[in-house]
């Protein structure tokens, strides 16, 4: 009895959570559960983890399924076994990538320098969003100056174009940026 209900708890470990846990510490061994950014690590990693093991388990289930090779019941391990062995893969992955170690290796190039520069893009993406929130109330005045008949319609559209090339020419300042070649090793 004792060991029906451990079986049944390890299990759904193994459905729900160990696979997808396991694959996020391999592909991001430098996050930690204490420290910086310690609290946002740790919830994506539950939750990524319980997501990615679903998704895992029901692409890997549909797969055996179509094949022949499943039929859904507790007397045919073969659902488990797949996905211990990918969850002993991804262990063994994060461990070799230093994911499970005291000192956690460094971030990659890729996480190290964002998608949005050297800084951490926040003024940039402040400013965008101030940006569209003009954009937008300055639409709506040019509609509501269209109805109305207003003379102001010329200043708001110059307003407008005006705005929209500033935008533009900092979406293509910030893509330029993003396409310079780094130097140094990876």
């Amino acid at each position: 009895m004792a060991l029906d209900v451990l079986f049944e708890v390890l299990a759904a470990a193994l459905f729900f959570f160990v696979p997808g846990f396991f694959l996020l510490r391999a592909l991001f061994p430098e996050w930690r559960m204490r420290g910086e950014g310690g609290r946002e690590h740790a919830l994506v990693l539950f939750t990524g983890g319980i997501v990615l093991s679903v998704v895992l388990t029901i692409l890997i289930g549909f797969y055996l399924g179509n094949v022949g090779l499943f039929q859904a019941g507790l007397s045919d391990p073969l659902l488990e076994e797949i996905l211990g062995g990918l969850s002993l893969i991804f262990l063994v992955v994060g461990i070799a990538r230093g994911a499970f170690a005291a000192v956690p290796p460094p971030p990659s190039r890729f996480v190290e320098e964002t998608l949005l520069g050297e800084d951490d893009g926040a003024e940039f993406l402040a400013e965008l969003a101030e940006m569209g929130a003009r954009e937008r109330r300055l639409r709506h005045e040019i509609r509501k100056a269209r109805r109305e008949g207003s003379r102001d319609l010329p200043t708001l559209e110059s307003q407008l174009s005006e705005l929209l090339a500033r935008r533009g020419e900092l979406e293509r300042s910030r893509d330029q940026m993003l396409r310079k070649p780094t130097s140094g090793p990876d």
